[in-house]
């Protein structure tokens, strides 16, 4: 799982401002295209940004393709990297879970 947090002085109007301005760039959305990225969320409140479900092969590789990200180049965000293991997801009308592995 990748968590982004504002990078050192940035404040949150500019990231808004640069989402209005960029939106998510077309790197990423070939990554969610590609299944790279399985889920994402925009974070809101006092902690803005986004949060990723990776599926890679090392937390290094998630390491390289978050920082190869325009945002973070751009010096707007940083991501904080947590390794999990089994995701389960749950429906409530049957009781039955499934997992899938993601970094």
């Amino acid at each position: 799982m990748a968590n982004s947090r504002l990078a050192e002085g940035v404040t949150a109007q500019e990231l808004t401002e640069y989402f209005e301005a960029n939106g998510v760039s077309s790197e990423v959305w070939d990554l969610v295209r590609h299944h790279i990225v399985s889920e994402y969320a925009f974070k809101v409140g006092e902690h803005p940004g986004l949060v990723l479900f990776l599926r890679t092969a090392s937390e290094d590789d998630a390491r390289k393709l978050v920082d190869s990200f325009p945002i973070v180049k751009d010096g707007l965000l940083r991501f904080e990297l947590e390794p999990l293991g089994v995701i389960m997801h749950l429906t409530p009308e049957s009781g039955e879970s499934g997992g899938t592995t993601v970094q």
